[in-house]
């Protein structure tokens, strides 16, 4: 990628140069790796007073910038240096973002217009910008900060300002998908997984273990979960929509599930359109999750996708629909027509049981059906299933941390099931109770 070169016009050029005095991008300037230009509007004003503003036509409370010097200066420009791609910094332009960025980094010279007082006069955007793009919602004194910042957003792309090229890649909202090779690649973009360093505890605030631990298919891993928990409690709009294929099977698979629940948990399967399998009950089901997972791949020709059905601190939780399928789509294999099996753990045994073989496990001939996760991927805990002020997650709290304690669930096994039916299935009556 060649250096990038920006023009900038502005009434404040000393605002920008003062910026890049220092920094990553003034080394670059520096380093010629990032050319910045400014013109001063004024310098192409006709009058002894260099004015560049008049009132509005039609009234109304402050002054606008007049169009012959902005036009001049950009003429100017032009004639000196050669073409740019012109771009109006406004309030009212199409939103900044990575996606912008990563655009514009592939241009080879970028005229940023910064506006003053009520703004510039309209035919400048009309007639001799190619767009028009904005911060964000809200407004500020003038468009420095905004060119500065794209300057620097932009920058940072182009090959050498930074010192590790990989930083750009990982950075929030990048293209490079959170899944590193598994999953679904560049679906969307990513809020970038918490940074810690020396040292490991301060005043009793640890460091995440698995990031101590040397595992770096566990720190992958870890990652890549941190990064959708953050995304989809703070960004889940920069996710894109998902849901289950029309067809996929649905099932249920009830853990040392007594009659009493297997019975209220039929007409809910039903209602949604999913089997209902026990596991670890006796003859004819399958003795644990493990075997039920082979079973499904033969019949299906597919690795069934196991979700947990409740909360566990050793397991990815999602909250909605799309965070679990998107979690599903962007890890493992992927494939969300595969057989979706939620799994209901038994009503005495702690979720964490399934998510962690061999912790806590109960003592009894049965544990193995507990301790056989079979793949188990993710927890799923509907919204809808908790009271409310229940919810507690990185939405909620002050700090973006990921710590967030478990959400434990009193539910019946059938009426969580029907939440979580109701969810994944909305075209479906899911209600408890509904006739098949």
């Amino acid at each position: 990628m060649s250096a990038a070169t920006f023009e900038v016009f502005t009434l404040f050029p000393a605002a920008i140069s003062g910026f890049l005095r220092g920094g990553l991008v003034g080394k670059a300037v520096e380093q010629g790796r990032v050319a910045v230009h400014c013109t001063d509007y004024r310098d192409f004003a006709t009058d002894r007073y260099r004015t560049v503003d008049d009132a509005p036509y039609g009234g109304g409370p402050g002054m606008v910038m007049k169009i012959e010097p902005v036009v001049a200066a950009l003429e100017h420009v032009v004639a000196q240096r050669g073409p740019m791609h012109r771009i109006l910094l406004t309030p009212s332009g199409a939103r900044f973002d990575q996606r912008a960025a990563e655009r514009l980094a592939r241009m080879p010279r970028i005229g940023l217009l910064c506006g003053r007082y009520e703004g510039i006069d309209d035919r400048v955007r009309d007639h001799f910008v190619d767009e028009c793009l904005s911060l964000g919602d809200f407004v500020l004194n003038g468009g420095e900060l905004a060119a500065l910042a794209i300057v620097e957003a932009v920058s940072r792309l182009h090959e050498g300002v930074l010192g590790n090229p990989e930083s750009a890649a990982r950075d929030s909202f990048a293209l490079e998908d959170m899944s590193e090779g598994t999953g679904e690649p560049s679906a969307g973009s990513w809020l970038e997984f918490p940074q810690y360093t020396r040292p490991p505890a301060f005043r009793g605030l640890e460091v995440p273990p698995v990031l101590l631990a040397g595992d770096h298919a566990e720190v992958a891993r870890w990652r890549r979960e941190a990064a959708w928990r953050r995304t989809w409690a703070l960004r889940p709009d920069l996710r894109p929509p998902r849901a289950r294929p029309d067809g996929a099977p649905l099932i249920l698979a009830a853990v040392l599930a007594d009659p009493t629940t297997l019975t209220a948990l039929g007409p809910v399967a039903a209602a949604a359109g999913a089997r209902l399998i026990p596991v670890g009950t006796g003859r004819g089901a399958p003795r644990d999750l493990k075997a039920l997972r082979k079973s499904l791949r033969r019949e299906y020709g597919k690795t069934p996708r196991l979700v947990l059905l409740g909360d566990t601190v050793a397991l990815p939780v999602a909250s909605t629909a799309g965070s679990l399928f998107d979690l599903l789509a962007s890890t493992g294999e992927g494939d969300l027509s595969a057989p979706l099996v939620l799994v209901v753990p038994p009503t005495t045994a702690r979720t964490g049981d399934l998510a962690q073989p061999g912790a806590d496990a109960p003592e009894d001939p049965q544990s193995g059906v507990l301790q056989a996760t079979g793949g188990v991927e993710a927890a799923y805990l509907p919204a809808r299933s908790l009271s409310p002020g229940a919810t507690s997650g990185l939405a909620q709290t002050p700090s973006i941390i990921e710590s967030s304690g478990p959400r434990r669930t009193c539910l019946p096994a059938a009426e969580l099931a029907a939440a979580a039916l109701a969810e994944l299935c909305p075209a479906r009556s899911t209600t408890l109770g509904a006739p098949p």
